[in-house]
Order: structure tokens, then C-alpha cells, then sequence
């Protein structure tokens, strides 16, 4: 986990959005964005196949619930997936390995993200995604996303190809 706590990025992406005297946006909006950021690393690194996602579980019983930050499995192995309900197809117990998300922000908790690096990426993207509330004029955001997914790979040490 990182060492920034939620409501001092709550405070950096203010000042990012010049909305300083709190007038624009309530601290609920501001940590929706900046969970919906988090939720948008989580994806994406999932969707990249970085390791700092990977979790172990066993399961002990034919049928199981997933666990809530599950995204996807890592690998193949014998189980059936029904929305959050996970089937074994042998005998338990089974260990599998899956992409696990960050987890949702709480005001006065550290931001759950494995380091500061990954807090800025957030911290910009949730900036971009309180300006734009209410921009229609979007051309610029697939230039500030190509720059937001290199950001995230390099904070988490994984070189992008050219």
C-alpha cells in the first residue's frame, strides 16, 4: 500500500481542478472519480497481465462466491464462472490464481494502490475525470489516455513497446 492518505489526494486533485474552496465538487463526488481511477488501473492492469494483480485462493467447496476484488482468472484451470459464483469441475480443494483489483478508496484510509507512483496516475485521472463532467468536446482525451496507460506501466515497472 501506498503511504497518501485519501483525503490528502482528494486535496491534490482540488488543486489539479482549481476548485480550492470547495465550491465545484463535493469530497463524495471527488472520491467517486478518484474510486472510479482506481477501478480503471485495476482493469487495465488485468487486461495487461501484470503481476501485481496476482492473488492465490483455495477453494474448498464444490461451489463458492468469488471474492469481491476478483477481475479475472490467471490461467487455465477446471472451474465454471456464473456472475460471482465460481463451480469447481474436480474435487476440492483447488488453489487458483486470479487478477485481483485495488479495492475501493475511504476518506481517511490510504489510497489501496501498491505505490506512489500508481497514486499520481489516480490522482490525474480523476482529475481529468471531474474536469470533463460536463465537457463535450472530448478530442483530447485519447492523447491524456495513451499517456495515463504508459504512466501506469511504468509505475509498475513494465516497459510499453513503441
Amino acid at each position: 500500500m501506498s503511504d497518501v492518505i485519501v483525503s490528502e489526494a482528494l486535496i491534490e486533485i482540488r488543486n489539479k481542478i482549481n476548485d480550492r474552496d470547495e465550491v465545484g465538487l463535493s469530497n463524495e463526488e471527488l472520491l467517486a472519480y478518484f474510486n472510479e481511477a482506481i477501478e480503471f488501473i485495476s482493469q487495465y492492469l488485468a487486461a495487461a497481465n501484470t503481476p501485481v494483480l496476482l492473488h492465490d485462493t483455495t477453494i474448498t467447496t464444490a461451489t463458492a462466491t468469488l471474492p469481491d476484488n476478483f477481475i479475472k482468472l490467471a490461467g487455465i484451470f477446471p472451474v465454471k464462472i456464473t456472475g460471482n459464483t465460481i463451480a469447481l469441475l474436480d474435487t476440492p480443494p483447488q488453489t487458483i490464481r486470479y487478477y485481483a483489483g485495488f479495492g475501493r478508496a475511504d476518506m481517511n484510509e490510504e489510497v489501496p494502490l501498491v505505490n506512489e507512483a500508481l497514486v499520481r496516475v489516480a490522482i490525474r485521472l480523476a482529475a481529468i475525470y471531474a474536469n470533463n463532467q460536463q465537457a463535450l468536446d472530448v478530442t483530447q482525451d485519447k492523447s491524456l489516455l495513451n499517456d495515463l496507460q504508459n504512466a501506469i506501466m511504468a509505475a509498475v515497472g513494465v516497459a510499453q513497446g513503441g
